[in-house]
């Protein structure tokens, strides 16, 4: 019997290793696939004239293959005791696809959001301090997700028409809800931002020399976008600026 056990166990074992061999795949030694290119880097953020640190913000951008992007982003604004994490994925075109926001305010932790859009309807579910609250909007083609950092703000104006003047009500501004109030959930509602664009210009910023091109948001923000990524380089209004610390890409055209 004893036999027939030790027979039965071995048997067993010889079955198990034969089925880890045959399903073990070799380990990929290069480039991961689902990366195209990537870039990551850090902003300083100030009072409008510069004189006075209110904050950093850290970014991760990845482009894939199907040419969505996804940007994963970390915003410490000390000056109000916030913090902002955040992952936003968009289509080529940058329309959102998918965002979670995650929340800290100077009253403590504010909760979570995970927003889909998938073609016109944006669906929202948070999660806080009172709570899920589920939410359901018709959304128009021309849409951008406010969440607060801004490395992924440069996104906002994607669908700006370049050739024409003045001011543009092309798109929705989805915006978060993400002040002190922790009676307020994390839920964001659609406004028409004024978008105009402004031309190119040439910046020069701590983390470098860049070709931009120039958008005024909402009439009282410019913002200066770089690349076919749309990277944020500079961003000022009456309040506050934000320049690009550090930037370091790599992959195709690199």
């Amino acid at each position: 019997m004893i036999t027939r056990i030790l027979s039965l166990a071995a048997a067993l074992l010889a079955i198990g290793v034969h089925s880890a061999a045959a399903q073990e795949v070799p380990e990929n030694t290069g480039p991961n696939a689902n990366i195209v290119r990537w870039a990551e880097g850090s902003y300083r953020y100030a009072d409008a004239a510069g004189e006075r640190d209110r904050g950093t913000e850290s970014f991760r951008l990845t482009v894939h293959p199907d040419g969505t992007r996804t940007m994963i982003m970390w915003h410490d604004l000390f000056a109000r005791n916030l913090q902002y994490s955040v992952i936003l994925r968009v289509e080529p075109s940058f329309r959102p696809i998918q965002a979670f926001a995650n929340y800290w305010s100077e009253n403590g932790y504010k909760g979570s959001t995970l927003v889909t859009v998938d073609g016109d309807t944006l669906t929202a579910i948070t999660h806080g301090p009172n709570g899920r609250v589920d939410q359901t909007l018709t959304v128009p083609d021309g849409l951008s997700i406010g969440s607060h950092p801004v490395s992924a703000d440069g996104w906002h104006a994607w669908h700006a028409d370049h050739g024409s003047d003045g001011v543009q009500q092309t798109g929705a501004l989805y915006g978060i809800e993400s002040s002190g109030d922790l009676s307020k959930p994390p839920i964001g509602a659609l406004t028409y931002m004024a978008t105009e664009v402004l031309g190119t210009e040439t910046v020069t910023v701590p983390a470098g020399t860049f070709e931009t091109t120039k958008y005024r948001l909402a009439g009282r923000t410019s913002i200066w976008v770089t690349g076919p990524d749309r990277l944020v380089v500079r961003m000022a209004n009456a309040r506050f600026s934000y320049e690009l610390l550090t930037l370091t890409r790599g992959g195709a055209g690199d």
